[in-house]
């Protein structure tokens, strides 16, 4: 299973890089948000959820349509690998990137801090060996 979007890339430092390139970053989540009642959206636009990797990993978005949120989680994966999610309005004029950004510290799994829908498309991305992947947009 793959995604429609996939790129490759060496990714380290990103947090540093991130900060300066998108000051719109935000790596607390937003008020309000649970993930209560999560569920894994399956119906994405220009790609698949969740997306497995060539190496194994799941890169996947969760949602919860209680408080009308999204959040990204990778799993299968090892340390130092990253998962953070995008949040787009659907004209595609206003794109916040690398939201809740994170990375497995240890164990196989992390996730993403909640951000609020309102309206907008979703998507979740996760870097491991230094290739992006990315879900559809939700």
């Amino acid at each position: 299973m793959g995604t429609h979007f996939r790129r490759a890339g060496f990714v380290p430092g990103v947090v540093a890089v991130v900060s300066v390139l998108f000051p719109a970053v935000s790596f607390a989540g937003d008020p309000g948000c649970s993930q209560e009642k999560a569920f894994t959206p399956f119906e994405t636009i220009d790609g698949d959820n969740p997306v497995t990797t060539l190496n194994g990993r799941v890169v996947e978005l969760r949602a919860s349509n209680v408080s009308k949120c999204a959040w990204g989680r990778i799993s299968h994966g090892t340390p130092g690998e990253e998962i953070w999610t995008d949040r787009e309005e659907p004209s595609a004029e206003e794109h916040e990137g690398f939201l809740g950004y994170t990375r497995i510290d240890s164990g196989s799994a992390k996730y993403t801090e909640a951000f609020k829908n309102d309206g907008k498309l979703m998507r979740a991305c996760g870097s491991s060996q230094g290739v992006i992947e990315c879900t559809g947009w939700f």
